[in-house]
């Protein structure tokens, strides 16, 4: 009965959301399980409907071959997945079995080994007592060497565009190689766009203005006497997406992108931070139009007054210096900084021409949260979401704690299922559960930019950050 009403549980789902990946997975597995096959079939189909060469969905069809006798059909779809991917440890232990099924032992211990050295945390025991073999057993005397995965095509993340490097190899002077470095046809770099950011129109809307809507419409631009490019500082509580919006400005810019880490500025000999930071900047100027990112920026640009090491105070010198060299007409470079503390960076970093836009990104109102909530739940298989409900239960909840209270639902759930030996869906109660119990990591920054505020000058980001909490500015203050 408890299998039956779980069965249940996920068709209720589906039809609230029938295109939901993850459900029709869940759905597909459940009904194998219990030996539905025709339910089965049609859940993995309905997958492969939506992504053709969804691998756990191939193999969900072939398990359903496989038990209905039809053993050939059951392989083609094993060795598809294969040719994919031919390290799919599942693939091979279903080949495994189908060969065993069709009297061919050596083929079945064959691809038995290969799952094996693929992932030794695979457990079949009818299979292992069939073979006379363990899983520890193949690994240890297999003759057959662990295939290596297939090299992904495309660059990855921090690796360098191989055109750049060519570029750079012919210009002497920059002996600087970025490690993040995004051109406008590499595929990686389309990983998250705005779309998987929920809220923060105006900083989206901001970016827009100075570097993609320029590219676009260059003579409007021209008209009004605008440029591309120049400095946006984007400032707030740690968890509510500052980072993952640097990452979206690379899927989103039709341009060059550059990322810089702090490992790639520092360096313990005297003069070479300074050296490194302009050659940054030089690499950007060279590839304009270019997006230029520094994450972490107040521990570039700290406030000098309360530095004393000379070197701290020529970084930020040659820091200033080099947003000054982006007023040309010619520069079009877009540079964005994010920090979690404002009010310890140089005043001197506000001036017109350097980062003159400021944006706070503040915990998600109800509508980003709604937002994010759908994001968040558009992969997992979640029974009965009400979302407005959660909005309501996550007031000053970031996106990380909402991430929070999705992954604890998750883990908790899985914990049921394979305690009671069948899969469940996440339900809306644990959800609520978890966000209730869950005191939002924002507070403890709010707390900190309050007590700020209460001792900033005029001119200071704890000024701004006193306007964002609501609370009377100096002059309010006084009598």
């Amino acid at each position: 009965m408890q299998g039956m009403s779980s069965l249940q549980a996920i068709r209720d789902a589906l039809e609230q959301s029938p295109d939901n990946v993850s459900l029709l997975l869940l759905f597909g597995h459940t009904c194998l399980e219990q030996l539905h096959l025709e339910d089965a079939r049609e859940s993995f189909e309905r997958v492969l409907a939506l992504e053709p060469d969804h691998s756990d969905a191939q193999l969900g069809v072939a398990r359903v071959l496989f038990l209905e006798g039809e053993n050939s059909g059951a392989a083609v779809r094993a060795e598809r997945v294969l040719q994919q991917n031919p390290t799919n440890a599942q693939a091979h232990l279903l080949l495994s079995r189908v060969h065993l099924a069709e009297g061919d032992r050596p083929k079945a211990i064959e691809h038995f080994q290969s799952a094996a050295l693929i992932d030794g945390t695979l457990s079949d025991p009818a299979l292992e007592r069939e073979l006379g073999q363990t899983v520890r057993d193949a690994r240890r005397t297999s003759p057959i060497p662990a295939p290596e995965s297939p090299s992904p095509e495309g660059m990855e993340e921090g690796d360098t565009s191989p055109e750049f490097v060519d570029d750079l190899m012919d210009d002497p002077p920059y002996d600087w190689r970025p490690e993040t470095f995004y051109a406008p046809g590499d595929p990686g770099r389309f990983g998250v766009t705005f779309a998987d950011v929920g809220g923060m129109e105006e900083l989206k809307e901001e970016i827009r203005l100075k570097i993609i809507y320029p590219l676009q419409f260059p003579d409007l631009y021209k008209a009004y006497g605008k440029r591309t490019g120049g400095g946006i500082l984007i400032y707030g509580p740690p968890g509510c997406g500052k980072t993952l919006m640097l990452r979206a400005v690379a899927g989103e810019v039709p341009c060059n992108y550059l990322s810089v880490g702090l490992h790639e500025i520092f360096d313990p000999y005297f003069g070479s931070t300074e050296r490194n930071l302009h050659q940054i900047f030089e690499t950007a100027r060279a590839n304009a139009p270019c997006v230029l990112v520094f994450d972490d920026l107040d521990s570039l640009a700290q406030d000098r007054r309360n530095v004393r090491e000379s070197q701290l105070r020529n970084l930020v010198n040659q820091f200033l210096h080099e947003m000054d060299g982006m007023r040309g007409e010619n520069q079009r470079v877009l540079v964005i900084g994010a920090t979690n503390q404002p009010w310890a960076l140089d005043p001197a970093i506000r001036r017109p021409g350097r980062f003159d836009q400021a944006i706070l990104v503040p915990p998600p109102d109800e509508p980003a949260r709604e937002q994010i909530i759908s994001l968040l739940a558009k992969d997992k298989p979640i029974s009965n979401l009400d979302a407005p409900a959660l909005v309501e239960a996550t007031v000053g909840f970031s996106g990380a704690d909402l991430k929070y209270v999705f992954d604890r639902a998750a883990e908790m759930t899985l914990s049921a299922a394979i305690h009671s030996g069948h899969s469940v869906p996440i339900t809306m109660d644990t959800l609520l559960a978890v966000a209730r119990g869950h005191t939002p990591t924002t507070r403890t920054w709010f707390e900190g930019a309050r007590e700020h505020a209460q001792h900033a000058t005029p001119d200071t980001y704890a000024t701004e950050a006193r306007k964002s909490l609501g609370a009377p500015s100096q002059q309010q203050r006084e009598p």
